[in-house]
């Protein structure tokens, strides 16, 4: 199970994503989530999705949808985007998760590492989307870059009855307890089997079981002992694999673990 990864990505990189998802279910995957980017990318995705039900589609608008960077601009001018065009672009993400009725918004939140558009439209654009999970009743997927007070504030003021979860958490104890608080679950990626990352493999022992998932980011943060080539949904066997070691848990077990917390997220 891999509960963050971007197909239609993978699909624009070449990958023969039909084939490869057969493959993967052919031996035993579990299926996971597939994570929206832009307000327009719905109707390509679900259509790469279509013979997969055990791959549910997310929506969302992910912080790099509030433009370039205005604090250092390194892009032309019209790259940058106005709050009038960020809401029109929401109003456009809005009307396609009704029209095929998206349970899942993200992936959502901050990323000032990238600095994409100001702090001020990232906000806005995170904000206005927790006001739409909670108006549907979905849970989240939460991006989170160099952002750990904001999106603490932001958790903290939009409470969600399903909650949701922290993509890629990196390891900040703060935000994991917040996020814990608030029902969300935390996702680690190819990122803990990283040598250098042993400060986020304590953090794994700090999460309760029943809040536990991994994923992959594909086609992105490829585990160790791939790194350097594109990431992959099956790929997310060797995250399992670091985790089970690191928690001091049989990997099968382990594995069964992780399926329950997806399904109890789901509600299925």
């Amino acid at each position: 199970m891999d509960s963050h990864f971007h197909t239609q990505v993978m699909h624009d990189k070449g990958v023969d994503t039909n084939a490869l998802l057969s493959a993967l279910f052919e031996n035993g995957f579990k299926g996971g989530i597939d994570a929206g980017c832009t307000h327009d990318d719905i109707e390509s995705r679900v259509g790469l999705l279509k013979d997969f039900p055990l791959v549910h589609v997310a929506a969302a608008m992910g912080p790099w949808e509030a433009g370039a960077n205005e604090e250092t601009p390194i892009d032309v001018e019209e790259d940058f985007k106005t709050i009038e065009t960020i809401q029109a672009q929401l109003d456009v993400l809005k009307s396609n998760i009704a029209a095929h009725r998206i349970g899942i918004i993200g992936e959502i939140g901050l990323d000032y590492y990238w600095k994409y558009g100001t702090r001020k439209k990232q906000i806005f654009l995170f904000e206005e989307q927790m006001k739409l999970a909670s108006s549907i009743g979905a849970p989240v997927l939460i991006h989170d870059r160099d952002a750990d007070a904001d999106t603490i504030d932001v958790i903290g003021r939009f409470p969600l009855e399903r909650g949701g979860i922290i993509h890629c958490f990196d390891g900040c104890i703060d935000l994991m307890h917040a996020a814990l608080d608030n029902g969300y679950y935390i996702s680690f990626a190819g990122n803990l089997t990283f040598k250098s990352n042993a400060a986020l493999r304590e953090a794994l022992k700090k999460v309760p079981l029943d809040r536990l998932l991994f994923e992959t980011d594909s086609p992105y943060l490829t585990p160790v002992p791939h790194r350097g080539k594109p990431n992959n949904p099956g790929f997310v066997l060797h995250t399992y694999e670091c985790a089970s070691q690191v928690l001091n848990i049989p990997l099968e077990r382990l594995k069964e673990l992780v399926l329950e917390n997806f399904r109890r997220f789901l509600c299925v």
